[in-house]
């Protein structure tokens, strides 16, 4: 029932309500609101589990925790969230081609969903999981990752964008999403002289990081929050 409700939704312009304890004035101070385009991590399934073994359910999941809404919160905005749970960016939980996130995010194009969005300051692209789970999806992805960059680089001009992996892939598909998010990043920056920025998340405290299913914990959550508004604050 969880899946069926999640992957018919779209959340839109959501007052961000969590909790993080970086000083608002510690980030850059530029109005609008921050884009979140993701999968079931942005969506904060299994966050609130206590192990790896308990199962994906409502009662475990939760929105308000995870790092996208704990980055808006920190900087005192409200965000607006692309997210689908088994979605990836051109192949989807099961090796599924059809509605992947590409295609969804040329749909809301389509529709001006995006250039209805108003004022933006932070965009926070998180895609990739399951493209490369077990898998090496590097000649799809990476020109639809370019594609997608350049898509919010042209509707968000005035935003900071990120690129970001992790953290559910390790070893082999790991470096595969890496190396293909990398390569697009500078890619995309090279063509169009934007300034995209790439960032590897991971969840901290080995001991405390997984929620069900392999799936980001709450305390995961706030560290990969912490880790963005670090470079934030620090980037070059």
């Amino acid at each position: 029932m969880l899946k069926q409700v999640l992957m018919g939704a779209l959340l839109l312009a959501v007052p961000a309500c969590a909790s993080v304890d970086t000083p608002v004035e510690t980030v850059p101070q530029v109005p609008g609101k921050v884009v979140i385009v993701g999968d079931s991590i942005s969506l904060g399934l299994g966050a609130m589990g206590a192990s790896k073994d308990c199962e994906i359910a409502v009662e475990n999941t939760s929105l308000n925790v995870t790092y996208g809404v704990q980055v808006a919160k920190a900087l005192g905005t409200d965000y607006v969230l692309y997210a689908w749970p088994g979605a990836g960016l051109v192949r989807n939980y099961a090796d599924a081609t059809s509605d992947t996130i590409s295609v969804r995010m040329h749909r809301l194009e389509d529709e001006n969903a995006l250039d209805n969005t108003g004022p933006v300051q932070l965009v926070l692209v998180n895609v990739g999981t399951h493209d490369f789970h077990q898998y090496d999806a590097t000649d799809a992805f990476i020109p639809a990752m370019e594609d997608l960059l350049t898509m919010m680089a042209g509707h968000f001009p005035d935003a900071t964008i990120y690129a970001l992996t992790g953290p559910m892939l390790g070893g082999k598909d790991g470096a595969f999403l890496d190396q293909a998010v990398r390569t697009a990043v500078d890619t995309v920056n090279t063509a169009d002289g934007t300034h995209i920025r790439y960032l590897a998340l991971n969840g901290g405290d080995p001991a405390i990081a997984l929620g069900c299913q392999w799936h980001p914990s709450m305390p995961a959550h706030e560290y990969m929050a912490g880790m963005i508004l670090d470079d934030l604050k620090f980037g070059k």
